[in-house]
């Protein structure tokens, strides 16, 4: 993955790691002075003349005429404020980003200089090899690491110790490694090894590789131009200066899915010259073992990159969350440094308490013409192959965020040119389709989705009737405009959705409307399954419609209560606990159903079995009659279709006057008719006895006598 923030050139980290050599060697040579001491034999054995010790080193050393311990301090100690002072004048310095963005002090600077030295230099092994005696050794030890930088002064041993410590920034962050799992308790801390982890050896050395493991978890985020976010200027602005706080602002992005929260953050990072780290909060979570090492891993990613974290958390940060998720998040926010962004569908009362310096700022759905707005700019030289009335009938019907229309456009425009490269066309049904395919749901866990199967032409309905579906079709398509351009949602109480009693007896195309109408708007038509719905346990019930109405608000679809009257039943008096109980069902029920900003249909058969609170709230009331002999006679043709053989005597109007049922009913006995009929062969027809029989049949089933 390539760097989003361009490191130093290559020669300045090299000239920083060398001069952090340099220094290196003026230590080691000290420490050869402090422990020349040594004597020449061990345990009365006197050493081999092939092995160089210390003491050894120091008389070569003297000889060629270096200077002894006290000036090879002071050289040290000066050589590293020069080249300390020379780092902090050059923020950009790979080592200056990690050492200022974890805040790390003189001794840790230390520990990181020496250890990236011995990476850089292969002679300073050979140099350190003289100084533990060991050429066996590869790697040095915390104690080496304490005498080497703390000398004889135990106040700077100190210190490097509590540089080394577990909870101090070099291991909490990932720097440094100390020892392995297998150390634990089985040798003491100041022989356990020390060493530079991979991914800080690599941005020291200038090679900003992304920390693979990571990856799922956290991605780099291309950066987004101002010109691209089609909001508010006023958000923007409240977002810029949010960010620009403090240097380790933390800020909360509320809003539904898709409102362009992360745009704004691309856009605004790249306008202050910072890439953007994105992290899934739920992926992140989702491992409680690895949560430890990921956390760490993300602050250091964050450091070495100067970036700005975003933690996606979407619905999994809502007033729901369990209270360990709700306590690892707001651990991960403590334990990252530099700005934090958090991106939230609704705004979460816990994270608010927990974080008491948390920014807030509000991203509301793009309006109408902001949805136009953008359609257009996503479909960029291929807007007019659209045309104005289709982009806006989307937008319309719609109310995708930026992310989603930009996704949605580039699909419908690929596939028109996979269809006809010579002459590409992008109609309104795949305008809606490309559209309907970014919503992203779970409403078929609570619900049952219905494919319509059915044209308008199959609807054989009174015209009042059809003229009031053909009205809430109208509403449904215009309300946007309506409510925002037009000023009424300011009048309209009980919020944006649009709601419709279907109500009639049972098989007078109830179900079929819904179908119809889901398919006119380009929505996906949900039946809610009473059964997985009500729930003899107290608060199970609302706990479940929740879940209906939270999935459905991501889904733009068409809610089908079907039976509504079992559900939305009349309020009774409270003559026990469970009547008080039921009641609080129906206002919850009510509340929702105020605040839904999507379809509803309520079907029932009795209409006077809803509760009259309901009918205020619902915009339109359907009703559907037992169809007149002459609509039963259009029913019982239009249920056969072209292909079916119908005999010559049969009397359409005779069969409608003399079997009163509605058209589920009907299209139940055409197609009995017709199964009787091809049973007999290949060659026959469909005949009046046939239909006669049929419905004699379904009488007998509705309990009636033909």
């Amino acid at each position: 993955m390539a760097a989003a923030v361009a490191a130093d050139p290559p020669s300045t980290a090299h000239d920083f790691l060398s001069a952090a050599a340099d220094v290196a060697r003026v230590w080691i040579e000290a420490l050869l002075h402090r422990s020349a001491r040594t004597p020449e034999t061990i345990d009365g054995v006197p050493r081999s003349r092939w092995a160089v010790s210390a003491a050894d080193a120091v008389r070569l050393l003297t000889a060629a005429g270096r200077p002894g311990e006290t000036a090879l301090e002071h050289d040290a100690e000066s050589r590293w404020r020069t080249l300390a002072a020379a780092a902090t004048a050059a923020p950009r310095l790979p080592f200056s980003i990690l050492a200022a963005g974890l805040g790390l002090d003189d001794a840790a600077a230390r520990v990181v200089a020496l250890l990236a030295a011995l990476e850089h230099d292969p002679d300073l092994e050979r140099a350190c090899a003289f100084a533990w005696d060991d050429f066996t050794r590869k790697r040095p030890d915390a104690g080496f690491v304490v005498e080497l930088l703390g000398g004889a002064d135990p106040d700077a041993r100190a210190r490097v110790r509590a540089a080394l410590a577990p909870d101090a920034p070099l291991r909490r962050y990932r720097v440094v490694l100390v020892g392995s799992a297998t150390d634990v308790e089985a040798s003491s801390p100041a022989r356990r090894t020390v060493r530079l982890t991979d991914r800080v050896v690599s941005h020291l050395f200038g090679d900003d590789t992304f920390d693979v493991a990571l990856d799922g978890v956290a991605t780099l985020t291309p950066p987004a131009a101002l010109g691209e976010l089609v909001l508010p200027a006023e958000t923007i602005a409240i977002g810029r200066r949010a960010l620009a706080h403090s240097a380790t602002a933390r800020v909360l992005l509320h809003g539904p899915a898709g409102t362009g929260k992360l745009m704004l953050v691309r856009a605004l990072a790249a306008e202050a010259g910072r890439p953007v780290l994105r992290v899934d909060v739920t992926e992140l979570l989702r491992i409680p073992d690895r949560v430890e090492d990921r956390v760490a891993r993300l602050a250091r990613e964050a450091v070495l990159r100067r970036a700005i974290t975003v933690l996606r958390a979407g619905a999994s940060a809502d007033d729901t969350a369990p209270p360990a998720d709700a306590s690892r998040v707001v651990e991960l926010v403590a334990r990252l440094r530099g700005p934090v962004v958090i991106t939230c569908h609704t705004r979460p009362a816990w994270l608010v308490h927990a974080i008491p310096d948390l920014l807030e700022v509000a991203v509301a759905p793009p309006a109408i013409r902001a949805r136009v707005a953008l359609w257009q700019q996503a479909l960029g030289a291929e807007r007019g192959l659209a045309g104005d009335a289709a982009v806006a009938a989307v937008a319309a019907r719609f109310a995708l965020g930026g992310e989603a229309i930009h996704r949605a456009a580039a699909r419908v425009r690929a596939h028109a040119h996979l269809r006809d490269p010579s002459a590409p066309r992008i109609e309104i049904p795949a305008l809606t389709e490309s559209a309907r395919l970014m919503l992203q749901h779970r409403l078929g866990s609570v619900a049952r989705r219905v494919a319509p199967g059915f044209e308008w032409s199959d609807l054989v309905l009174p015209e009042d009737t059809l003229d009031l579906i053909h009205e809430f079709l109208a509403f449904s398509r215009h309300r946007a405009r309506l409510l925002e351009e037009w000023g009424f949602e300011r009048k309209l109480p009980y919020g944006r959705g649009v709601s419709a009693i279907l109500a009639g007896p049972p098989g007078t195309g109830k179900t079929m409307v819904a179908q119809l109408v889901a398919r006119d708007l380009g929505y996906d038509l949900y039946v809610i399954e009473l059964s997985q719905v009500v729930n003899k346990y107290i608060g199970e019930t609302e706990k479940n419609l929740a879940r209906v109405f939270d999935e459905a608000e991501r889904s733009h679809a068409v809610l089908f209560f079907d039976e509504a009257d079992a559900l939305f039943a009349k309020r009774t008096e409270v003559r026990s606990s469970n009547d008080r109980y039921a009641n609080l069902e129906v206002n919850y029920l009510l509340q929702r159903m105020e605040s839904y900003d999507g379809i509803t249909l309520l079907a029932t058969n009795l209409e006077q079995g809803i509760d009259e609170a309901f009918k205020r709230r619902v915009r339109f009331t359907v009703q559907f009659e037992l169809p007149e002999a002459a609509v039963r006679a259009q029913l019982w043709r239009s249920m056969f279709p072209t292909e079916v053989p119908l005999a010559a005597d049969i009397d359409w109007n005779r069969l409608g006057a003399r079997w009163e049922m509605a058209g589920g009913y009907i299209k139940k006995a055409a197609v009995r008719a017709a199964a009787r009929a091809i049973a007999r062969g290949a060659d026959t027809s469909v005949t009046a006895a046939d239909l006669d029989l049929a419905a004699s049949l379904e009488y007998r089933e509705m309990g009636r006598i033909g």
